[in-house]
């Protein structure tokens, strides 16, 4: 129940406060970690994790942290090929792990190749759709991807 004069919880938009909070508990914090994050109780924040915004700012707080996760794997890709190639070639690299390393670099060159096709078949989909419908179709990730 809200007092006199205040918008019901349900009814306000999420505080500064209980964003900070949520994107602490998307983060992989707990509750009563995230509420100290947002300078709240935990009491407070599980009832605001009831408003009906939380929910859909927690999921993109956690995509916003895949985003920000994969970006940094893609920065350092080329490293990270370098060294899962050093650890396969590595004959003081003991066989259970060296097996390991050459099976994931044999993995990631298929997925790539796979990839890669897709995006091309679906290039094909795309032009024969525009040619029977007489419009252009767009896919921003197909459009700025470069081969």
């Amino acid at each position: 129940m809200s007092k006199p004069g205040r918008l019901p919880r349900e009814e306000q938009t999420l505080p500064p406060n209980i964003q900070k909070a949520l994107a602490a508990r998307a983060s992989g914090s707990n509750w009563n970690e995230a509420a100290k994050a947002g300078n709240i109780t935990t009491v407070n924040l599980r009832k605001w994790r009831k408003h009906p915004d939380a929910a859909g700012y927690l999921q993109e707080c956690v995509l916003h942290n895949i985003e920000d996760a994969n970006a940094y794997i893609a920065v350092h890709a080329p490293a990270l090929a370098e060294r899962l190639v050093e650890l396969g070639l590595d004959r003081n690299t003991r066989p259970y792990a060296a097996i390991q390393a050459i099976s994931e670099s044999f993995k990631i060159i298929s997925t790539n190749i796979a990839d890669r096709e897709n995006r091309e078949e679906l290039k094909n989909i795309k032009s024969a759709l525009d040619r029977l419908e007489g419009a252009n179709t767009y896919d921003i990730y197909a459009e700025s991807e470069s081969d």
